[in-house]
Protein backbone atom coordinates (compact mmCIF):
# COMPACT_ATOMS: atom_id res chain seq x y z
CA UNK A 1 0.00 0.00 0.00
CA UNK A 2 1.12 3.58 -0.56
CA UNK A 3 1.69 6.01 2.28
CA UNK A 4 1.57 9.76 2.67
CA UNK A 5 4.81 11.67 2.22
CA UNK A 6 6.47 13.42 5.11
CA UNK A 7 6.56 17.15 5.59
CA UNK A 8 10.11 18.53 5.53
CA UNK A 9 11.56 20.05 8.66
CA UNK A 10 10.94 23.79 9.20
CA UNK A 11 13.15 26.03 7.08
CA UNK A 12 13.95 23.37 4.46
CA UNK A 13 11.97 25.03 1.67
CA UNK A 14 13.58 28.42 2.33
CA UNK A 15 17.06 26.92 2.56
CA UNK A 16 16.61 25.03 -0.72
CA UNK A 17 15.39 28.09 -2.65
CA UNK A 18 18.07 30.44 -1.32
CA UNK A 19 20.87 27.93 -1.88
CA UNK A 20 19.77 26.97 -5.38
CA UNK A 21 19.28 30.57 -6.52
CA UNK A 22 22.67 31.62 -5.07
CA UNK A 23 24.53 28.68 -6.61
CA UNK A 24 22.81 29.20 -9.98
CA UNK A 25 23.98 32.81 -10.04
CA UNK A 26 27.56 31.91 -9.12
CA UNK A 27 27.83 28.98 -11.53
CA UNK A 28 26.32 30.77 -14.53
CA UNK A 29 27.80 34.24 -14.07
CA UNK A 30 31.23 33.11 -12.88
CA UNK A 31 32.03 29.54 -13.94
CA UNK A 32 30.05 29.28 -17.17
CA UNK A 33 30.92 32.84 -18.15
CA UNK A 34 34.64 32.04 -17.78
CA UNK A 35 34.30 28.76 -19.72
CA UNK A 36 35.59 26.87 -16.70
CA UNK A 37 34.16 23.56 -17.91
CA UNK A 38 35.30 23.82 -21.54
CA UNK A 39 38.58 21.89 -21.03
CA UNK A 40 36.64 18.94 -19.59
CA UNK A 41 34.19 18.95 -22.50
CA UNK A 42 37.01 19.22 -25.05
CA UNK A 43 39.04 16.43 -23.44
CA UNK A 44 36.06 14.04 -23.48
CA UNK A 45 34.65 15.00 -26.86
CA UNK A 46 31.60 16.50 -25.18
CA UNK A 47 30.78 13.33 -23.26
CA UNK A 48 31.27 15.17 -19.96
CA UNK A 49 30.17 18.78 -19.82
CA UNK A 50 29.51 21.60 -17.39
CA UNK A 51 25.77 20.97 -17.23
CA UNK A 52 26.34 17.36 -16.17
CA UNK A 53 28.92 18.26 -13.52
CA UNK A 54 26.89 21.12 -12.04
CA UNK A 55 23.62 19.24 -11.86
CA UNK A 56 25.18 16.11 -10.39
CA UNK A 57 26.58 18.40 -7.68
CA UNK A 58 23.11 19.90 -7.26
CA UNK A 59 21.67 16.43 -6.76
CA UNK A 60 24.31 15.61 -4.15
CA UNK A 61 24.06 18.91 -2.28
CA UNK A 62 20.51 20.17 -2.68
CA UNK A 63 18.80 16.79 -2.82
CA UNK A 64 21.15 14.65 -0.73
CA UNK A 65 21.96 17.15 1.99
CA UNK A 66 19.17 19.75 2.10
CA UNK A 67 16.14 17.60 1.27
CA UNK A 68 17.10 14.19 2.65
CA UNK A 69 19.52 14.90 5.49
CA UNK A 70 18.62 18.42 6.61
CA UNK A 71 14.94 18.13 5.67
CA UNK A 72 14.46 14.68 7.18
CA UNK A 73 12.80 13.31 4.04
CA UNK A 74 13.09 9.85 2.54
CA UNK A 75 13.77 9.15 -1.15
CA UNK A 76 10.11 8.05 -1.32
CA UNK A 77 9.02 11.55 -0.24
CA UNK A 78 10.67 13.13 -3.29
CA UNK A 79 9.46 10.62 -5.86
CA UNK A 80 12.54 8.36 -5.88
CA UNK A 81 10.68 5.07 -5.76
CA UNK A 82 12.78 2.11 -7.05
CA UNK A 83 9.81 0.09 -8.31
CA UNK A 84 8.90 2.97 -10.65
CA UNK A 85 12.29 3.08 -12.38
CA UNK A 86 11.77 0.21 -14.85
CA UNK A 87 8.49 1.63 -16.10
CA UNK A 88 10.00 5.10 -16.34
CA UNK A 89 12.90 3.78 -18.43
CA UNK A 90 10.53 1.78 -20.64
CA UNK A 91 8.36 4.85 -21.17
CA UNK A 92 11.37 6.99 -22.06
CA UNK A 93 12.70 4.47 -24.57
CA UNK A 94 9.26 4.03 -26.13
CA UNK A 95 8.77 7.80 -26.19
CA UNK A 96 12.13 8.39 -27.88
CA UNK A 97 11.64 5.46 -30.27
CA UNK A 98 8.23 6.72 -31.39
CA UNK A 99 9.72 10.14 -32.15
CA UNK A 100 12.52 8.52 -34.19
CA UNK A 101 10.00 6.48 -36.18
CA UNK A 102 8.05 9.64 -37.01
CA UNK A 103 11.24 11.42 -38.12
CA UNK A 104 12.39 8.44 -40.20
CA UNK A 105 9.06 8.23 -42.01
CA UNK A 106 8.95 12.01 -42.48
CA UNK A 107 12.47 11.96 -43.93
CA UNK A 108 11.57 9.07 -46.21
CA UNK A 109 8.51 10.89 -47.53
CA UNK A 110 10.44 14.16 -47.99
CA UNK A 111 13.64 12.84 -49.61
CA UNK A 112 12.90 9.28 -50.66
CA UNK A 113 15.47 7.73 -48.32
CA UNK A 114 16.38 7.40 -44.66
CA UNK A 115 19.62 9.06 -43.52
CA UNK A 116 21.35 9.60 -40.22
CA UNK A 117 20.77 13.08 -38.79
CA UNK A 118 23.77 15.37 -39.50
CA UNK A 119 24.19 16.13 -35.77
CA UNK A 120 25.44 12.59 -35.18
CA UNK A 121 28.37 13.39 -37.52
CA UNK A 122 28.89 16.99 -36.40
CA UNK A 123 29.28 17.60 -33.45
CA UNK A 124 29.37 13.79 -33.18
CA UNK A 125 28.20 10.77 -31.21
CA UNK A 126 30.10 11.49 -27.97
CA UNK A 127 28.72 15.03 -27.87
CA UNK A 128 25.14 13.83 -28.40
CA UNK A 129 25.48 11.10 -25.78
CA UNK A 130 26.90 13.72 -23.42
CA UNK A 131 23.83 15.89 -23.99
CA UNK A 132 21.55 12.99 -23.07
CA UNK A 133 23.56 12.11 -19.95
CA UNK A 134 23.59 15.74 -18.85
CA UNK A 135 19.79 15.62 -18.78
CA UNK A 136 19.02 12.08 -17.61
CA UNK A 137 21.36 12.10 -14.61
CA UNK A 138 21.80 15.86 -14.40
CA UNK A 139 19.52 18.75 -15.29
CA UNK A 140 16.19 16.98 -15.96
CA UNK A 141 16.66 14.64 -12.99
CA UNK A 142 17.53 17.47 -10.61
CA UNK A 143 14.76 19.82 -11.75
CA UNK A 144 12.09 17.13 -11.62
CA UNK A 145 13.13 16.13 -8.10
CA UNK A 146 13.52 19.72 -6.92
CA UNK A 147 10.50 21.47 -8.41
CA UNK A 148 7.99 18.72 -9.13
CA UNK A 149 8.63 16.09 -6.43
CA UNK A 150 9.91 18.31 -3.61
CA UNK A 151 8.88 21.96 -3.78
CA UNK A 152 5.37 21.48 -5.19
CA UNK A 153 4.14 18.88 -2.64
CA UNK A 154 5.99 20.51 0.25
CA UNK A 155 4.34 23.86 -0.51
CA UNK A 156 1.00 22.06 -0.69
CA UNK A 157 1.59 20.60 2.76
CA UNK A 158 2.92 23.92 4.14
CA UNK A 159 -0.23 25.67 2.92
CA UNK A 160 -2.41 23.13 4.74
CA UNK A 161 -3.26 25.38 7.70
CA UNK A 162 -3.30 28.56 5.61
CA UNK A 163 -5.60 27.63 2.72
CA UNK A 164 -8.52 25.44 3.72
CA UNK A 165 -9.86 24.50 0.28
CA UNK A 166 -7.71 21.64 -1.15
CA UNK A 167 -8.04 22.66 -4.80
CA UNK A 168 -7.13 26.28 -4.05
CA UNK A 169 -4.18 25.01 -2.06
CA UNK A 170 -3.18 22.76 -4.95
CA UNK A 171 -3.37 25.63 -7.46
CA UNK A 172 -1.41 28.00 -5.24
CA UNK A 173 1.30 25.40 -4.60
CA UNK A 174 1.48 24.77 -8.35
CA UNK A 175 1.85 28.48 -9.17
CA UNK A 176 4.42 29.18 -6.45
CA UNK A 177 6.58 26.12 -7.14
CA UNK A 178 6.67 26.54 -10.90
CA UNK A 179 7.13 30.29 -10.57
CA UNK A 180 10.26 29.54 -8.52
CA UNK A 181 11.31 27.01 -11.18
CA UNK A 182 11.09 29.67 -13.89
CA UNK A 183 12.87 32.34 -11.82
CA UNK A 184 15.76 29.96 -11.05
CA UNK A 185 16.73 30.21 -14.74
CA UNK A 186 17.34 33.97 -14.73
CA UNK A 187 21.15 33.74 -14.17
CA UNK A 188 21.45 31.28 -17.06
CA UNK A 189 19.51 33.56 -19.39
CA UNK A 190 21.68 36.52 -18.39
CA UNK A 191 24.78 34.41 -19.07
CA UNK A 192 23.38 33.54 -22.50
CA UNK A 193 23.05 37.24 -23.31
CA UNK A 194 19.26 37.44 -23.58
CA UNK A 195 17.61 40.86 -23.44
CA UNK A 196 15.15 41.61 -20.59
CA UNK A 197 12.21 41.27 -22.99
CA UNK A 198 13.37 37.87 -24.22
CA UNK A 199 14.07 36.74 -20.66
CA UNK A 200 10.54 37.69 -19.60
CA UNK A 201 9.04 35.69 -22.47
CA UNK A 202 11.33 32.75 -21.78
CA UNK A 203 10.38 32.74 -18.08
CA UNK A 204 6.71 32.61 -19.05
CA UNK A 205 7.38 29.59 -21.26
CA UNK A 206 9.39 27.92 -18.49
CA UNK A 207 6.53 28.52 -16.06
CA UNK A 208 4.09 26.89 -18.49
CA UNK A 209 6.36 23.89 -19.05
CA UNK A 210 6.88 23.55 -15.33
CA UNK A 211 3.11 23.35 -14.94
CA UNK A 212 2.88 20.72 -17.68
CA UNK A 213 5.64 18.56 -16.19
CA UNK A 214 3.96 18.81 -12.79
CA UNK A 215 0.67 17.68 -14.29
CA UNK A 216 2.50 14.79 -15.96
CA UNK A 217 3.97 13.80 -12.59
CA UNK A 218 0.53 13.92 -10.98
CA UNK A 219 -1.13 12.01 -13.80
CA UNK A 220 1.49 9.27 -13.99
CA UNK A 221 2.56 9.21 -10.33
CA UNK A 222 6.01 8.31 -11.66
CA UNK A 223 8.84 10.83 -11.40
CA UNK A 224 11.03 8.87 -13.83
CA UNK A 225 8.42 9.29 -16.56
CA UNK A 226 8.60 13.05 -16.07
CA UNK A 227 12.42 12.93 -16.11
CA UNK A 228 12.37 11.03 -19.39
CA UNK A 229 9.90 13.41 -21.02
CA UNK A 230 11.86 16.42 -19.73
CA UNK A 231 15.08 14.97 -21.15
CA UNK A 232 13.60 14.46 -24.58
CA UNK A 233 12.05 17.93 -24.51
CA UNK A 234 15.42 19.54 -23.77
CA UNK A 235 17.48 17.35 -26.13
CA UNK A 236 15.32 15.58 -28.74
CA UNK A 237 18.51 13.91 -30.13
CA UNK A 238 16.76 13.12 -33.39
CA UNK A 239 18.42 10.08 -34.95
CA UNK A 240 17.31 10.46 -38.57
CA UNK A 241 17.24 13.33 -41.04
CA UNK A 242 13.65 14.47 -41.10
CA UNK A 243 11.24 16.57 -43.15
CA UNK A 244 11.84 20.36 -43.13
CA UNK A 245 8.68 20.94 -41.08
CA UNK A 246 10.02 18.73 -38.27
CA UNK A 247 13.63 19.94 -38.41
CA UNK A 248 15.17 22.41 -35.96
CA UNK A 249 12.55 23.72 -33.57
CA UNK A 250 10.12 21.23 -35.11
CA UNK A 251 11.99 18.41 -33.34
CA UNK A 252 11.20 19.98 -29.97
CA UNK A 253 7.61 20.80 -30.96
CA UNK A 254 7.05 17.14 -31.86
CA UNK A 255 8.35 16.04 -28.45
CA UNK A 256 6.10 18.51 -26.65
CA UNK A 257 3.05 17.35 -28.61
CA UNK A 258 3.89 13.80 -27.62
CA UNK A 259 4.24 14.91 -23.98
CA UNK A 260 0.76 16.42 -24.10
CA UNK A 261 -0.60 13.17 -25.54
CA UNK A 262 1.26 11.08 -22.96
CA UNK A 263 -0.26 13.07 -20.08
CA UNK A 264 -3.68 11.73 -21.05
CA UNK A 265 -2.74 8.25 -22.27
CA UNK A 266 -0.36 7.10 -19.50
CA UNK A 267 -3.03 6.72 -16.76
CA UNK A 268 -5.07 4.52 -19.13
CA UNK A 269 -1.97 2.39 -19.78
CA UNK A 270 -1.28 2.05 -16.05
CA UNK A 271 -4.90 1.10 -15.34
CA UNK A 272 -4.82 -1.57 -18.06
CA UNK A 273 -1.48 -2.87 -16.74
CA UNK A 274 -2.83 -3.08 -13.19
CA UNK A 275 -5.96 -4.88 -14.37
CA UNK A 276 -3.87 -7.40 -16.30
CA UNK A 277 -1.61 -8.12 -13.32
CA UNK A 278 -3.50 -7.44 -10.06
CA UNK A 279 -1.36 -7.27 -6.93
CA UNK A 280 -1.82 -9.38 -3.86
CA UNK A 281 -3.19 -8.17 -0.52
CA UNK A 282 -4.66 -5.03 -1.97
CA UNK A 283 -1.26 -3.59 -2.93
CA UNK A 284 -1.37 -0.95 -5.65
CA UNK A 285 1.16 1.00 -7.67
CA UNK A 286 0.47 4.38 -6.15
CA UNK A 287 3.50 6.41 -5.23
CA UNK A 288 4.52 9.60 -3.53
CA UNK A 289 1.73 11.81 -4.90
CA UNK A 290 -0.88 9.80 -3.02
CA UNK A 291 -0.87 12.67 -0.50
CA UNK A 292 -3.26 14.53 -2.84
CA UNK A 293 -6.04 12.23 -1.73
CA UNK A 294 -5.53 13.01 1.94
CA UNK A 295 -8.33 15.55 1.99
Amino acid sequence: MSEAIRRARPGTIRLFILTHFALSAIINLVFFASNAFRPLASATGGLLNGSLVVNVLFVLLLVGWIMLRRGGLRPYDIGLIPRHLALGVAFTLAFWGAAQLIHALAGLLATGNIQLHPQWHDPGVSFMVGQILAQLIGNALFEEIAYRAFLFPQLYLWLGKRVAHPWRRLLLALILSQGAFALSHIPNRIYRGMTPEIIALDLLLLFCWGMIYTIMYLRTDNLFVAVGAHTMGNVPTTLFATAPLLAGDGETVLIYLMIALAIFLYPMFRAARSAAAPRADGENESGAVEWLGAD
